[in-house]
């Protein structure tokens, strides 16, 4: 099971110190570049009207690289990307990290179809746009790619033969075409580069708003929202993927399975009565077995929240592993000072008491669906 805490957020504390066998990070990648390109120092040093000394101490690490964030450095910032063939971005990244410790950006899961949502993004909102461009997959970039999924499919249904979908294996459909890379960066994006259309990103409503004037696609978001039974929107993201099965008595194995965050091995509806701005973050794992059968039984479904450790109340329903024990339970928790009574609802199975500073993970159960 995979602990889903911020899971597209990168920490400087995991990012590996650049200084290696003297050669600082950019001088690195600028002698690796240059070796590629097949270009030369005095090249470089000659369009910055630069020395070519100056160059060699930058490559070797004796000099720090130009601050080439600043506006009054954005001629140089352009010569350099012209002359190693790179993108701001990609040697922005590696300038800051390397004079101011930024973490660099991670590199777009899907970076031909973050290309095109970008280049059709109907918002002026400039603080969206560089948050998007920050994360692997953003929830608004994630959103519209699910859609865009969702209406592809649609519209390679014969019109004369019926829809060749139910909810469930609609969505079974989409979230495999999804996955699938080579997919999305290809016949995906060729797709839709010929429509015209432009989307934005409803915050409150955690989805995704379309604009076109083609008429297929507009039919085909009708078509999706009669498939899916939605009201608003195209509702595709208000899934919760299935992570693990669990033991509620004995304790199981707590490993992530291998899913990327946001995938399992299903997805389930969200349930009744919980806030679909949290649709984003939650994630369910699947009870297997009777040990709690007086309470809930074989394939009852456990809605988990993640980083919810300041929200448990005494009584609550809580996943937890402690730093001493490979495996994680499935308890209700009572506070007693700085300890934590861990109850088993079947008295076939021992309580725990456990310190805070003992606990590796403590999230709330927010949902039971029998």
């Amino acid at each position: 099971m995979k602990k889903y805490s911020s899971p597209h957020l990168i920490s400087a504390a995991r990012i590996t110190d650049p200084v290696k066998n003297g050669m600082r990070a950019f001088g690195k990648y600028v002698k690796d570049r240059m070796e590629r390109l097949q270009k030369s120092q005095k090249s470089l040093a000659e369009q910055l009207k630069v020395s070519p000394a100056y160059i060699s101490q930058i490559i070797t690490g004796k000099k720090n690289p130009p601050d080439l964030g600043k506006l009054r450095n954005r001629g140089q910032l352009r010569i350099w990307c012209e002359f190693l063939d790179v993108t701001e971005d990609e040697i922005l990244g590696i300038v800051r990290y390397e004079l101011h410790r930024v973490p660099p950006r991670p590199s777009p899961r899907f970076p031909n179809m973050r290309d095109l949502l970008l280049e059709r993004f109907g918002s002026r909102d400039g603080n969206l746009v560089e948050e998007i461009r920050s994360l692997e997959l953003h929830p608004a970039e994630n959103v519209a790619l699910l859609a865009l999924v969702q209406i592809y499919l649609v519209l390679q249904e014969d019109p004369l033969s019926g829809s060749a979908y139910g909810p469930a294996r609609f969505k079974d459909f989409c979230h495999r075409a999804r996955g699938n890379k080579e997919f999305v960066e290809g016949d995906l994006v060729r797709f839709f580069r010929d429509l015209a259309f432009s989307w934005v990103w409803d915050i409150e409503m955690n989805d995704v708003r379309f604009s076109s004037e083609s008429a297929h696609m507009c039919e085909a978001i009708d078509k999706i929202r009669e498939i899916l039974g939605a009201g608003r929107g195209l509702a595709y993201h208000r899934t919760i993927p299935v992570i693990a099965h669990v033991s509620a008595g004995e304790g199981f194995e707590y490993t992530d399975g291998g899913f990327p965050a946001g995938e399992g091995f299903e997805h389930v509806d969200l349930p009744p009565g919980v806030d679909p701005a949290l649709a984003q973050t939650l994630y369910c794992v699947r009870v297997r077995g009777d040990s709690l059968r007086e309470f809930f039984g074989d394939g009852t479904l456990l809605f988990i929240k993640p980083e919810s450790w300041e929200e448990i109340r005494d009584g609550d329903l809580v996943i937890f592993k402690d730093s001493a024990d490979r495996r994680a339970f499935v308890k209700k928790v009572e506070f007693s000072g700085e300890s934590l009574i861990l109850k088993s609802m079947n008295p076939m199975y021992r309580n725990m008491v456990l310190r805070k500073p003992e606990l590796m993970l403590l999230e709330r159960v927010m949902a039971i669906v029998l």
